[in-house]
């Protein structure tokens, strides 16, 4: 077994941001008593990239040292969304499409954690049964200056936005959720540090001891925005070790030693001979490609991360199209498809905008010819697959349905 110590020193440092409270979660850990460790998810889309796998990570230390996971399935509350990063009151999702969502969330989250080690809660499980006269006393713990000094509401306020009751309440049903499951420990972002310490108000309310809080930074991309799903510039989980290989090697050299940290298992003691290795002057491009070995196999068997370096060796050197067996296939909707749908549809770009500009640019391929007409209309078959191609290195084979 690993060394605990060693455990315990990365579980509280790496990658981490603020521990309220540092010192008495520490205490907790070398005292032997198995925590009870929070995650909550908001099911409200599929794709999961490996920023979100930054607290499964770290939930997996705490697995290491025996602790009970608890991830909350928010499937009541996000039938309300959270507003929390939002200039608008958003749609209500159904309970069918929460379940769906959250079943796919956990599919890719299996992919790091022990799942028979994990409780898995959905919070309708409470929620559906709250009368209001409970949310009532729940809701007196907090006043509505309190919810209008969340930087969100401040700026509608005094842009005269609307700003609904249902979100006021939306965050006092999600902090209800460590009372209901004795939460000792719970992970979150920076920009939910309000959430945080209401989740623990609420808990000394209810006459529980209050959790500790492990909160962690937002990650970049060569683009300098947060990865986010909005902005489509994200690492995909279910990415194919090829194209994952691929996306990783493009980020920013300046970006090499925070992906070490953030994305991959290894200890901070591993991560300082990377640290060594970029200050000697050694091509960053040899460090980057040992980081996407470290993330793929994260993902992928090791057989894989190998194949996945040659794909990337062969394409990118000998500029040559892959053998078919290592190109990720799709399978399309529609029987004609606009190329630059098609581009988008297929992951090959991230928005409409990106594929106007590399069809115009002379950077996109069907079956090895170049396209440059944006009016471009692909007829796609049921038995044939299209061979589409961006740049050197990204491939996709379509076809319908």
């Amino acid at each position: 077994m690993e060394n605990k110590e060693l455990i315990i020193k990365n579980l509280l440092e790496k990658w981490v941001s603020r521990v309220i409270e540092k010192e008495n979660l520490e205490k907790k850990l070398k005292s032997g008593k198995i925590l009870r460790v929070k995650f909550g998810i908001d099911p409200t889309w599929t794709t999961v990239h490996i920023w979100h796998a930054v607290p499964i990570l770290k939930l997996r230390e705490f697995q290491k040292l025996g602790h009970q996971i608890v991830i909350i399935i928010w499937d009541a509350t996000a039938q309300v969304w959270d507003t929390s990063d939002k200039n608008a009151e958003r749609p209500m999702l159904t309970r069918e499409q929460t379940l769906a969502n959250a079943k796919d969330y956990l599919s890719q989250f299996w992919k790091i954690l022990d799942i028979d080690k994990v409780e898995v809660r959905f919070n309708s499980e409470w929620m559906d049964k709250t009368n209001f006269n409970y949310v009532w006393e729940l809701a007196k713990n907090f006043s509505v200056a309190e919810m209008l000094d969340r930087d969100n509401f401040s700026k509608r306020y005094k842009e005269w936005v609307r700003i609904s009751l249902q979100e006021f309440l939306y965050p006092i049903m999600q902090w209800y959720d460590s009372v209901m499951v004795k939460a000792d420990v719970e992970l979150g972002w920076n920009d939910q540090y309000f959430n945080l310490l209401a989740w623990r108000r609420l808990q000394e309310a209810c006459w529980q001891e209050k959790q500790d809080i492990m909160m962690f930074n937002l990650i970049e991309w060569t683009d300098w925005r947060k990865m986010s799903k909005t902005f489509f510039n994200f690492v995909w989980l279910n990415y194919s070790a090829n194209d994952m290989f691929v996306k990783i090697m493009e980020i920013d050299d300046s970006l090499i030693l925070k992906y070490f940290e953030h994305c991959t298992p290894l200890y901070l003691e591993d991560i300082k001979v990377f640290e060594e290795r970029l200050k000697s002057w050694e091509n960053p491009r040899n460090i980057k490609l040992d980081l996407a070995k470290e993330i793929v196999k994260l993902y992928h068997w090791e057989n894989a991360t190998e194949e996945a370096l040659k794909y990337f060796e062969r394409v990118l050197k000998e500029w040559i199209v892959p053998d078919e067996k290592d190109i990720e296939k799709c399978e399309l909707e529609l029987e004609n498809i606009m190329l630059s749908t098609a581009l988008r549809e297929a992951k090959l770009v991230s928005n409409s905008s990106e594929a106007r500009d590399s069809i115009s640019g002379w950077a996109v391929k069907v079956n090895n010819e170049i396209i440059t007409d944006l009016r471009y209309e692909l007829k796609l078959s049921k038995t044939e697959y299209i061979l589409l191609q961006v740049g050197k290195k990204k491939f996709r084979m379509i076809k319908q349905k």
